[in-house]
């Protein structure tokens, strides 16, 4: 069995935290053995947002993905530009009615997948939730996300993607 379905059975129910441990379980082979498709995000794209995290070309494309889709509010292009095509499900749907904003503080790379931990503002925010074990958490300052992209190595492009999202409140928010 393929190690990246075991680990989407274990994922299930696991905070934000929990699923970036187990983004090693996620891992293919070694990136060394994992050959690199060329570039596929444009030089001028480069220049719009922050991409210091991004030393390779799939770590590249998976910001550009959420940048262009979240940032800056075209989701349909990111999708159109960043996956493999016929990957996503026809109409894909239109988002969230606020476009959130990315603030990434993480990208790691393990052989064609690639997971992105990030700060998103933009949805819900100022109002109560509870937490998953039914405690009260607060009120919403953003969200913790994670979001686990494989990639397929003769496009460059994103073949399949994961994510889980956590509501952080002042009390919970711990990666400033």
């Amino acid at each position: 069995m393929h190690p990246l379905k075991t680990c989407r059975r274990l994922a299930k129910g696991v905070s934000a935290a929990g699923l970036l441990a187990l983004a090693a379980c996620a891992s293919g082979p070694a990136a060394t053995d994992t050959p690199q498709a060329e570039e596929v995000v444009a030089p001028a794209v480069l220049k719009l947002h922050d991409y210091s995290l991004a030393d390779t070309p799939n770590k590249r494309t998976a910001l550009a993905y959420l940048y262009t889709a979240w940032n800056d509010g075209k989701l349909a292009e990111a999708r159109e530009t960043y996956w493999v095509p016929g990957s996503f499900p026809p109409g894909g749907g239109s988002g969230p009615p606020v476009s959130p904003k990315y603030t990434i503080h993480q990208v790691i790379e393990e052989g064609d997948t690639v997971v992105v931990l990030a700060f998103v503002e933009g949805i819900g925010i100022g109002e109560e939730f509870t937490t998953v074990f039914g405690t009260p958490g607060g009120t919403k300052i953003g969200d913790a996300v994670v979001e686990i992209m494989r990639f397929d190595p003769s496009t460059g492009l994103i073949a399949e993607k994961w994510d889980t999202i956590e509501p952080l409140s002042e009390a919970t928010y711990d990666f400033r």
